[in-house]
């Protein structure tokens, strides 16, 4: 199908790619607001790059693998490791895209990993960019899109937290400005009007100074208040009733954490086993720098090192007493992140390939491979040796100095957002006025966290809005949360009076399955188990984890001063007052989930497959889909080709009294679809004439006279088209040229 512009119709045609595009981005504006997504700018630049290809008039062989390109380059880059242009990364991406699809006839929507939603979602943005530019340049209509934008943007101002107030005044501007347009070019279609391009500002200048002028004694005009009570407490309660799960993000470790907040499900997925002697937390990653929406780490740009010694992790003090141990790890297959599950001091990770592990300095992630290499099914089980720590208490209730830290350390772990509000800083000061050193402020300020006034919940979990801060909405209005909300609050309060903080993403210790040996046990860690925490640097220490979510106990042990040092008995019993306290509180707990929950920041990142798994009839169905997909492509888009001669097969046959006007409908609609369109103040003769003039013939006009006798005398029909059937059949051929 192609259409004919002018110079003038090319303008035209930009303003109205250029209204589109900004209608579509409307669509995509909130999504940062209200859900995980993150990056939209590139599904904002995929439909610019969309309407300027249509705008230009690119021819399918073109559009199509420039397109192809760019969601390859975007996939790559938001979930991928390594070089593009390497395309090593391509069997992990066709992994993702088989698994996906073999979960779409289970229905099971809410296991489909991220780059497979996000391919999806370009995908749909593919099509909703051709079905505008066919609205727009054929149908001359954009009310239905108009509408449907309208009522999105409006309902999300109503049911969540995003502040529609622009967005609607763009839209609607927009909207009216664009319904204008149309309607004038309908008008010249409809009345074969010629207007030069000066004439056409006589109608556009009135057009655009009408809608500006409503809308500023709209917005000048006084307002009338509510007369109805608000129907959102009313619906929303409703909604909770048989509210079900589909509507909540899935539990599980996540890679981002720029946006924080909302409730999520339970997820019992297997993420891995271990065999240990002890219960601890096991460690994935660090992170630095606190937004006031979320988490980011300080060098996103950070590479990857070959950990070539593990001495040079150096967990605590070469004082602290510690004690040996090991356990074994097994990943579930389905586990597709690529990363070290560790506890804290680890010193050794055997396999039996003797894998070389890469570590990153900025967030102490663990990585087997390096990036864009390797796969599941390399790394399934590992080892590990670590020295467990027990911390020195009066040592980290002395002053701290920091005089051995690296130059930028305190500045890097007590950073704070400017917008952070005032109160927050006032509250912690307020937690720990009757202390007088590091580790009794830290106690206080978990302590707090831990007290009654604030509840664990994983479901009514608020979103901070645009001008929110997370922890402040946390600490001073719904004091409602889980994880993320406790541990990202204790950072805040400490590095507000300085003291050095981090937080750290991983897993609890998981659920008991049986015993190994006498002094082994065997361990189940599922997606339930994603957890954040918190880690102090004391110095003449190291880093010290504290655990203030309601309901959970720090694992990690507590001696009173460095090993071989003697204790004195008020200490002790001043220690053993202190954890009576802490026992009590927790007591008083009113809610304990039996499984710990998730950093749930972002939609999980669910289950990956490997290549080598997949069963040979599962290879041939997919392939077969493949090739189902690739034909019906190629049958669309050669149908000027073989749809003439189903066309004539079909009629030219036939000898009702029908026939005559069935065939001569189907080729108007033949040649509709070859470009040649019927105007609607067109009549047949004059469509007649312009289709011989066109083909430089005389058949559609002698084909016309002969159906339209047949259609008002109706006696002759079949003889008419007796007559008519070597016109009709050459008019039919002439589209296939």
């Amino acid at each position: 199908m192609t259409t004919q512009i002018s110079h003038d119709g090319k303008a035209t045609a930009f303003v109205y790619y250029l209204f589109a595009f900004m209608l579509l981005w409307e669509w995509l504006r909130p999504l940062q607001e209200f859900t995980d997504t993150a990056n939209t700018f590139i599904f904002v630049f995929f439909i610019g790059i969309s309407f300027l290809l249509i705008f230009f008039k690119s021819r399918w062989y073109v559009t199509f693998p420039v397109k192809i390109i760019i969601i390859l380059f975007m996939l790559h880059g938001l979930y991928f490791e390594g070089m593009f242009f390497s395309f090593l990364w391509v069997r992990e991406l066709v992994q993702d895209i088989v698994f996906n699809i073999s979960l779409i006839p289970g229905a099971n929507w809410i296991t489909m990993t991220p780059s497979f939603r996000s391919f999806l979602f370009f995908i749909l943005l593919w099509l909703l960019v051709y079905l505008i530019h066919y609205w727009i340049l054929f149908q001359k209509r954009i009310m239905v899109f108009f509408v449907l934008t309208l009522l999105y943007i409006t309902v999300l101002d109503t049911f969540t937290p995003y502040d529609a107030t622009f967005a609607i005044v763009r839209t609607v501007l927009i909207g009216f400005f664009m319904l204008g347009l149309l309607y004038f070019d309908r008008l010249k279609k409809i009345e074969n009007l010629k207007v030069k391009g000066m004439a056409s500002f006589r109608w556009i200048l009135p057009l655009f100074a009408f809608i500006f002028l409503s809308m500023f004694l709209a917005f000048l005009a006084p307002k009338a208040s509510p007369q109805w009570p608000d129907p959102v407490p009313y619906i929303t309660a409703i909604g909770r009733e048989g509210e079900d799960e589909g509507g909540l993000k899935k539990i599980g470790y996540s890679q981002n954490d720029e946006k924080l907040g909302g409730g999520f499900i339970g997820d019992d997925t297997e993420v891995f086993t271990h065999v240990s002697t002890d219960r601890h937390y096991w460690r994935i990653e660090t992170k630095d720098v606190y937004t006031g929406k979320g988490w980011e780490v300080s060098d996103p740009e950070a590479s990857l090192e070959e950990l070539k010694s593990f001495e040079e992790l150096n967990w605590t003090d070469d004082r602290v007493e510690t004690k040996s141990l090991e356990s074994t790890i097994t990943i579930n297959e389905s586990y597709r992140h690529l990363h070290v599950m560790y506890p804290l001091g680890l010193t050794s990770i055997q396999t039996d390939n003797n894998m070389s592990f890469y570590f990153n300095r900025n967030t102490e992630l663990i990585t087997p491979f390096q990036e864009g290499e390797g796969s599941r099914a390399e790394f399934m089980t590992y080892e590990v040796g670590y020295e467990l720590p027990s911390y020195p208490l009066n040592e980290m209730r002395k002053e701290q100095k920091f005089s051995n830290v690296p130059e930028g350390f305190i500045d890097r772990y007590t950073q704070l957002p400017d917008s952070l509000p005032s109160r927050v800083r006032d509250l912690a000061v307020q937690i720990t006025a009757n202390t007088d050193n590091q580790f009794d402020q830290a106690k206080a300020i978990e302590n707090y966290l831990g007290s009654v006034e604030f509840t664990y919940d994983k479901e009514e979990v608020a979103i901070p809005k645009e001008d929110q801060d997370y922890v402040d909405q946390f600490l001073f209005e719904t004091l409602k949360g889980y994880c993320d909300n406790f541990s990202t609050s204790m950072i805040v309060l400490l590095r507000s009076i300085d003291i050095p903080a981090r937080w750290v993403k991983g897993y609890t210790e998981g659920d008991f399955i049986n015993n190994v040996t006498s002094t082994e046990k065997e361990y189940q860690v599922t997606n339930n188990n994603a957890h954040s925490w918190v880690e102090i640097y004391f110095d003449g220490v190291g880093w010290v984890p504290f655990e203030p979510t309601k309901g959970f106990v720090n694992p990690y042990d507590l001696t009173f001063d460095y090993k071989n040092t003697e204790v004195e008995q008020d200490q002790i019993e001043k220690e053993d007052s202190s954890t009576e306290k802490e026992e009590q509180e927790q007591k008083q707990t009113p809610e304990k989930p039996e499984k710990e929950e998730q950093e749930p920041t972002a939609p999980t990142d669910n289950k990956g497959l490997s290549f080598f798994n997949f069963q040979l009839g599962s290879v041939s169905l997919y392939g077969m889909l493949l090739f189902i997909l690739l034909l019906g492509f190629t049958i669309y888009k050669t149908r000027m080709k073989w749809l003439p001669k189903f066309i004539i097969n079909k009629y030219k046959k036939r000898t009702d009294d029908e026939v005559f006007f069935q065939a001569y409908e189907s080729l108007l609609k033949q040649f509709d679809r070859y470009g040649i369109e019927r105007k609607e103040s067109q009549t047949l003769r004059e469509y007649a004439h312009y289709i011989d003039r066109y083909f430089n013939i005389v058949h559609m006009t002698a084909l016309t006279r002969n159906y339209e006798r047949a259609l008002y005398r109706r006696d002759n029909a079949k003889e008419e088209w007796k007559k008519s059937i070597e016109l009709w059949e050459n008019l039919i051929k002439r589209t296939s040229s």
